[in-house]
C-alpha cells in the first residue's frame, strides 16, 4: 500500500503576451518575433530565418530583458 500526499497547488503569474515583443516557443526554444497578438488563443509569429505563421499562445512564454 502507498501513501498518496495531496497535490499543492502553487500560484504562478502568467506574463500576457504584447505586440512587439520577443518571445519563445516553449517545447523548442526558438526566440520569434509577435507580429500580431490574439487573446482569443492564436497569435502571428516571425522567425528570425523569414516566414509569418500561426501559433498557438500556449505554446509562448515571453521573453524579459533588462537593460
Amino acid at each position: 500500500m502507498s501513501v498518496i500526499e495531496p497535490l499543492k497547488l502553487i500560484d504562478v503569474y502568467i506574463a500576457p503576451l504584447e505586440q512587439g515583443q520577443t518571445a519563445r516557443i516553449i517545447h523548442t526554444g526558438q526566440v520569434v518575433e509577435l507580429i500580431r497578438v490574439s487573446h482569443h488563443g492564436i497569435s502571428v509569429v516571425s522567425f528570425r530565418t523569414g516566414g509569418e505563421y500561426f501559433i498557438s499562445n500556449k505554446f509562448l512564454e515571453p521573453i524579459f530583458t533588462l537593460h
